[in-house]
């Protein structure tokens, strides 16, 4: 049972780094460009990447750079900035989205099995469906 949810593992990862090199991404902007469907502080985002802030500083300047992400006085905290999404961002999100989705090595599932897989997942994780 291992075995198969290894080798599941790598293809699923093979297919996201083809896919994320297509756009040429790396996987961290790649990750943080899907977290940032909603604005986030960096420190927010450092927590949801498992990285320090000062990396997720280096990932979205250079993001800035290539006006996907700008930053924004925080509406709630005027001490923060919050990492938004610019339509060029909002756009290349959904693609790389859209990629993600193709050609998986999910997809000869139906969609109810994609779900009880889910759901199984989930249960041996502990987390409940």
């Amino acid at each position: 049972m291992r075995g198969l949810v290894t080798e599941l593992s790598r293809r699923l990862d093979a297919h996201q780094r083809s896919r994320i090199a297509e756009l040429d991404l790396t996987p961290t902007q790649a990750k943080a460009l899907e977290e940032l469907g909603e604005p986030k502080t960096a420190r927010e985002l450092a927590g949801v990447l498992c990285c320090e802030p000062p990396n997720v500083t280096y990932v979205i300047s250079k993001l800035e750079k290539q006006g996907m992400v700008v930053r924004q006085p925080h509406p709630l905290d005027g001490r923060a900035k919050q990492l938004v999404l610019t339509e060029a961002g909002r756009e290349l999100r959904l693609d790389l989205l859209r990629r993600m989705g193709t050609a998986s090595p999910l997809d000869h599932l139906s969609h109810e099995e994609r779900i009880a897989l889910r759901d199984d997942l989930l249960k041996a994780l502990g987390r409940g469906a």
